[in-house]
Parts: C-alpha cells; structure tokens; sequence
C-alpha cells in the first residue's frame, strides 16, 4: 500500500500530461533548430501580407514596430514569450536567443479564449484587426 501513494504523484502527472500532449493540437509554426542559431533576427518585418511565418526570424522590435505593445510579456533568462489578444483567441510569439545573444522570434501560436488551438492565420487577422495593423 505504501508503494502506491510514494508512486501516485508521478502517476498523476505522467496522466495529466498525457492528457495535454493528446487534446492540444498544434495550430504553430516555428523555425528549426538551424535556423535558430545561424541568421541574425531582422530588424523589420517585410511589407507583404502579414502571416503567422512572416512573424517568424524577427527582432522583438520589428514585432513591436508592427503589431504594437504585447499585451502580455514573460520574460526568462533566455527567451520572451509575447502575447497579443484578438476578441475569440490569443496568439502568443515566443522569442528565444540566437548565439550572437540576440532575440528572434521562433514560434508563432493561437489558443482560444475558450482553450484549445486556434488557427494562428486567423487569430492574426484578429489581432491586426483589433490594433490596426492590418494583415496586407
């Protein structure tokens, strides 16, 4: 009996990770781990339509310049997680450092306010829409 409750939490949490991993499709895109380290983030993002990819490899500057102030920033040692709010979603830019120390964006994601993924093209477009920025 004493076996079972020193194991049950590590139960427990294998569960509901288990659960996690199985009920959360990815509505992502994210850059590999080469491009990660090799190029320097852009200082702009470029002047045609705004998409989840065209978010990613940029300096959290060019991000600011484009979509405005997050509304929610966690900073870590080395990464950022920026969140911007649409009316139904949230879409979340996750910056890490590159091996100059500079920070660029490596994934782009969307959650509903309801929870559960979100198409990230969508809940840009409600982003920009929301602040202005236009998605074109």
């Amino acid at each position: 009996m004493t076996a079972y409750f020193r194991f049950a939490p590590a139960l427990l949490a294998l569960t509901l990770l288990g659960g996690c991993a199985s009920g959360g499709a990815s509505s992502g895109v994210g850059l590999g781990r080469d491009a990660l380290a090799s190029a320097e983030p852009a200082a702009t993002i470029g002047s045609g339509p705004l998409t989840p990819k065209s978010l990613l490899g940029v300096a959290p500057s060019a991000l600011s310049a484009r979509l405005g102030t997050p509304s929610f920033k966690r900073a870590e040692p080395d990464a950022e997680v920026w969140q911007y709010g649409g009316e139904g979603c949230s879409l979340f830019v996750y910056f890490y450092k590159r091996s100059s120390g500079a920070l660029a964006s490596t994934f782009v994601d969307a959650r509903k306010r309801s929870g559960g993924a979100a198409d990230a093209s969508a809940c840009l477009a409600e982003v920009a829409a929301k602040r202005g920025a236009g998605v074109s």
